[in-house]
């Protein structure tokens, strides 16, 4: 099925606090550095839930402090990559895009394009530019809704980025308080060139 997508916004969410003067500029490992820059993406589908009566405003709301909760934690995210060589962890924000579908969710996932899915994406994957991640939710009129996210392989790889998903799910439901920390440590096992 064919979809259209309309971006109704276009947010910067920042992280609730901000970073240490000490952890301003996270290095990239050697590994980082000889990764492509390119733009991972994830596109995670949602059907309404029928307990839940929030509307997309306060579901958006939700997920905006959510998200600026868990940047805090999550810090390199919230930065931009400068040179190849580190991240610039000042605070700039996670590039934050909010659309609506014309149609159900259901009729979109009966007979789903994987080429349909860039629409639920705020950049294209070969659109590199210096951001580490970015997020585009998209509400559908049955109130389903759609999380589509890229980020920078440079920044995180697949686990890492997991981790930060299932760390943004808990804050959001208010059980923040039962994630461990994560650790910026990568540069010191596979030093920079």
């Amino acid at each position: 099925m064919k979809v259209e997508v309309e971006v109704i916004s276009k947010d910067s969410i920042k992280p609730d606090f901000p970073t240490p003067e000490h952890l301003r500029h996270y290095k990239l490992s050697c590994i980082d550095q000889i990764t492509p820059e390119i733009f991972m993406p994830f596109v995670l589908f949602y059907p309404k839930d029928g307990t839940a009566n929030y509307s997309n405003l306060e579901r958006h709301d939700v997920i905006k402090k959510s998200l600026s909760e868990t940047l805090t934690r999550f810090y390199p995210l919230a930065g931009r990559v400068k040179e190849n060589l580190y991240v610039d962890c000042n605070d700039e924000g996670v590039h934050y895009v909010e659309a609506e579908a014309n149609c159900k969710l259901s009729e979109f996932l009966e007979d789903p394009s994987p080429a349909e899915d860039n629409k639920f994406l705020p950049f294209e994957q070969d659109d590199v530019n210096d951001l580490a991640l970015a997020v585009q939710v998209t509400t559908f009129n049955c109130g389903g809704m759609v999380l589509g996210l890229v980020f920078a392989h440079k920044v995180s790889d697949a686990s890492s980025f997991f981790l930060f998903l299932n760390s943004w799910a808990a804050i959001a439901r208010g059980r923040g308080d039962d994630i461990p920390p994560p650790q910026f440590d990568s540069a010191k096992f596979f030093p920079p060139e």
